[in-house]
């Protein structure tokens, strides 16, 4: 079963390079509500203040507008996936501990779901397509279990990876890519495992007009 997604702004970036327009593929299983905006050409980056203020507007604009709803999040919270000069968009665990996600602005929400079932995570080590996010691109939220991801590639390019936060007490690490239109394919990851190393791939589906060929 696929899952969802407090982190602070400053949400570590594990590698920065420029991200040469792949795309989201995989959505989530759960059905999500609201309007599914459309990716669009980004905004001028916006100052580190800036940025702030919008984030905690979203942030407010989604706890009391209603969307969250009986899906109120637990003990850690909203964890920021992705922000932008209009809005933040937002994973969390809900007191019943099933996954939740949704992207916001000062005003209003744009979309939002939630996964059906309590989150379960095996003793195994595993990458786990989570949910497809709406925001000024598309953007994939996945997770890695009981391992870090410290870096992707897409056709040999590689891309910007953010660490969203944890659950199930440390044992699921949320991570997030970013892409300017939709991509199909597949992206490697590089990760980490008590100091051993390994690469996974990491399927975003067969929607779009560019593609993460293999490396």
């Amino acid at each position: 079963m696929r899952y969802e997604l407090r982190a602070a702004f400053g949400a570590a970036i594990l590698l920065v390079t420029a991200s040469t327009g792949c795309s989201s593929g995989e959505g989530s299983s759960a059905r999500p509500s609201g309007t599914r905006a459309t990716a669009s050409t980004a905004a001028p980056t916006p100052t580190p203040s800036a940025l702030t203020e919008v984030i905690n507007r979203s942030r407010d604009s989604l706890l009391t507008s209603g969307a969250v709803g009986a899906d109120t999040p637990g003990p850690e919270g909203l964890m920021l996936v992705e922000a932008w000069p209009r809005g933040a968009a937002f994973t969390w665990e809900t007191r019943d501990e099933r996954l939740c996600w949704a992207s916001a602005s000062a005003y209003s929400f744009g979309e939002r779901g939630c996964v059906d079932e309590p989150i379960a995570v095996q003793n195994s080590r595993a990458v786990h397509s989570l949910a497809t996010l709406f925001t000024d691109g598309v953007v994939s939220l996945f997770a890695a279990d009981h391992q870090q991801v410290t870096s992707a590639t897409c056709g040999g390019t590689r891309l910007e990876v953010r660490r969203v936060g944890t659950i199930r007490q440390g044992a699921r690490t949320l991570y997030a890519v970013r892409f300017s239109d939709y991509t199909k394919g597949s992206i490697t990851l590089a990760l980490s495992h008590d100091g051993t190393k390994s690469e996974a791939p990491f399927s975003l589906g067969d929607i779009g007009d560019r593609n993460c060929a293999a490396s």
